[in-house]
């Protein structure tokens, strides 16, 4: 799959979901996802994934940093932010609520847009869950069509997130004025049966600027971690 877009549209090359010769747009929106989950590594070993740790090199047009990404089932995740070699920011969602620690001080409470884009991020699939496990977990999807992007024609579904978002900011704090958002995901590598994707693109769509690049240096399925590693630093 050479692109996920996860705000508005969710797009699945037909390469990966129906074979490269396939051209009918009848297929339903259950095989359609289907297909994806079987590409991706099968519901087995995708459900097996219960906690994550991710290693990030990020990269905005105004800086650099690494990060470690952290997240665990049923929907907890954590940001560690790096900037040569010293830690200078964490961000975390509970499950119920946000916090951040900005390099100093003590950690606070994360705003409600930004505890809201923290969930947003762990429930997409790409991490933890699967892309049929989104409508169990109360999120809402639907076909609407197919799209030609560089040459390759994509099935679209339409997600909306079980607090009916659809669009958001990249970073809510910094600016909240909601946008379009595609996230293009490329070099998809194996990692105990499931694919992960170990680069992305993040583009506003609406005035083509690249927001954030990530490559992922290394992937690792259920790692320990503490119990209360997303409530504190």
């Amino acid at each position: 799959m050479n692109c996920t877009c996860q705000a508005l549209l969710l797009l699945l090359s037909a390469i990966l979901v129906t074979g490269c010769h396939e051209q009918s747009d009848s297929v339903s929106l259950d095989e359609i996802i289907e297909r994806n989950t079987d590409a991706m590594g099968g519901r087995v070993a995708i459900e097996a994934v219960q906690s994550i740790q991710i290693d990030l090199h990020i990269k905005d047009p105004s800086f650099e940093v690494d990060g470690t990404y952290y997240a665990i089932r049923p929907g907890k995740m954590r940001i560690d932010v790096s900037a040569k070699g010293k830690h200078v920011f964490t961000e975390a969602f509970d499950g119920q609520y946000g916090w951040q620690w900005e390099g100093k001080g003590e950690q606070k409470p994360a705003t409600g847009k930004a505890t809201a884009a923290l969930r947003h991020g762990v429930e997409l699939p790409g991490k933890l869950f699967g892309l049929h496990e989104l409508r169990a977990r109360g999120h809402k999807m639907k076909s609407i069509g197919r799209e030609q992007i560089d040459g390759l024609n994509y099935y679209v579904l339409q997600l909306i997130l079980n607090d009916g978002n659809a669009v958001r900011p990249l970073h809510v704090d910094v600016d909240p004025r909601p946008t379009t958002i595609e996230q293009a995901s490329s070099d998809f590598h194996d990692v105990d049966g499931v694919k992960f994707p170990f680069a992305t693109a993040e583009t506003d769509l609406n005035t083509g600027k690249l927001l954030e690049s990530t490559i992922t240096k290394s992937v690792k399925i259920n790692p320990s971690l503490p119990p209360t590693f997303f409530d504190k630093l």
